[in-house]
């Protein structure tokens, strides 16, 4: 099992870059982590500090790639660094490198996502329940990759080749008109893919209760696609906690039932989060924080 991490841009690693490694080694101090990103970041003193591999994006290219902008784009020209498109441009760096460096049981979050588990510890549980590939789902028309699971590259071949048929078959006006979209993004992609494959994207428990509880007695746990991160810190507009948005499952329950809230404890001297309903705590394994605040909410 191993971890890739993706980040492109020209400006550099994000400011609360440190913030997630720093977070994610107090839990998985030995787990193997790469990190897909430009060449001039390379030697960024960040990851040897988090023993982090970094490695050339441009090394694992390919034709799907071009295809997709190509695609992508709708009237005008889109550079490969707009954020939409390396959102979703991200999925096949991945799928690349996995297929060439013959990765399995590969795990996948942002960078402004904090991790409260050791992976390692739920590796088995992810093995048997999902035999290609999981992700947190974020509403009816989207999937976030708060926290996601790749058996293999094949699967995640699977659901890049229908963005880009889609893309090409469609356009990106028929596609919002198909799907419910609101705009044509990785997320609404993703999500698009889930309907269609629901065998190939299934969902990790995000609730524990009801239709998005899936494998939650298993677990024990849950996972955030973004809401969670939200309620705690807001969004990266406002930073106001309590959001709870209304196109999310998790946003639209809570504005259903205000008794339910969030807290924190201590696990062996570390502070993790968790969410109460009915008088019982439900640990949470992951915080995606909109705000890009993370250093508010790291374990120590």
């Amino acid at each position: 099992m191993n971890v890739v991490l993706f980040h492109i841009g020209r400006n550099g690693l994000p400011e609360y870059q440190e913030d997630c490694f720093a977070q994610y080694r107090l839990f998985n101090p030995d787990l193997k982590t790469y990190f897909l990103t430009d060449k001039y970041l390379l030697e960024d003193s960040l990851f040897k500090k988090y023993d982090i591999q970094p490695m050339d994006k441009n090394d694992f290219h390919s034709s799907k790639i071009d295809h997709f902008i190509t695609f992508f784009k709708h009237g005008r020209l889109l550079s490969p660094y707009q954020f939409w498109i390396v959102t979703a441009l991200r999925l096949i760096y991945i799928e690349n490198f996995m297929k060439s460096m013959k990765l399995k049981d590969v795990y996948h979050f942002e960078n402004d996502v904090l991790i409260y588990r050791n992976i390692s510890t739920i590796n088995d549980k992810f093995q048997e329940l999902y035999p290609r590939m999981a992700i947190t789902p974020g509403g009816p028309d989207k999937c976030i990759t708060g926290f996601m699971y790749i058996h293999d590259f094949a699967p995640l071949s699977k659901m890049t080749e229908f963005f880009v048929e889609m893309l090409r078959k469609y356009g990106k006006p028929n596609l919002m008109k198909m799907y419910g979209m609101d705009m044509v993004n990785e997320m609404t992609l993703m999500r698009a893919f889930s309907k269609e494959y629901p065998d190939d994207l299934q969902f990790l428990p995000i609730l524990p209760f009801g239709e998005w509880s899936t494998n939650f007695e298993e677990f024990g746990s849950l996972f955030d696609p973004a809401s969670y991160g939200q309620f705690i810190g807001g969004s990266a507009q406002d930073k106001i906690p309590g959001l709870m948005p209304s196109d999310h499952y998790i946003g639209q329950y809570m504005r259903s039932h205000p008794e339910v809230k969030m807290g924190w404890m201590s696990w062996d001297h570390l502070r993790v989060p968790f969410v109460i309903y009915d008088g019982v705590a439900y640990d949470i394994n992951n915080l995606h924080i909109h705000s890009k605040n993370l250093h508010l909410y790291k374990s120590k």
